[in-house]
């Protein structure tokens, strides 16, 4: 069962209000299950075929310093909308020990 997560937001463009809106969904959800939100990591002006990125990689290398950890993002789109990039950098993120849990498979109802 984890503890503690860390947040990851990819945006395309520089919009203060979505990454706003985005940790709130994020905040909501790890207080609804328990989890201790530790940090968020975000991206900006991230194109989605890249796999190397700033945020990424610092969140990976955060992972790799504590054990147990997930990775919270609102929708597995934000980890990229290729699924070739997505498997990728759900892989990294599995190998370091992390597990990825999605907000958007969260039942709409149950969130504040």
């Amino acid at each position: 069962m984890l503890g503690t997560v860390y947040g990851y937001i990819r945006l395309d463009a520089d919009d203060q209000a979505e990454e706003d809106h985005l940790h709130d969904q994020l905040s909501d959800y790890a207080a609804a299950e328990g989890l201790a939100l530790a940090d968020v990591f975000v991206d900006r002006h991230t194109p989605p075929a890249r796999i190397v990125r700033p945020g990424l990689a610092e969140l990976l290398a955060r992972l790799r310093r504590t054990e147990g950890c997930g990775v919270l993002v609102a929708s597995l789109d934000h980890l990229s909308p290729s699924l070739p990039v997505r498997q990728a950098i759900l892989v990294e993120i599995s190998n370091v020990g992390g597990q990825v849990l999605e907000v958007a498979t969260r039942p709409a109802t149950s969130l504040r």
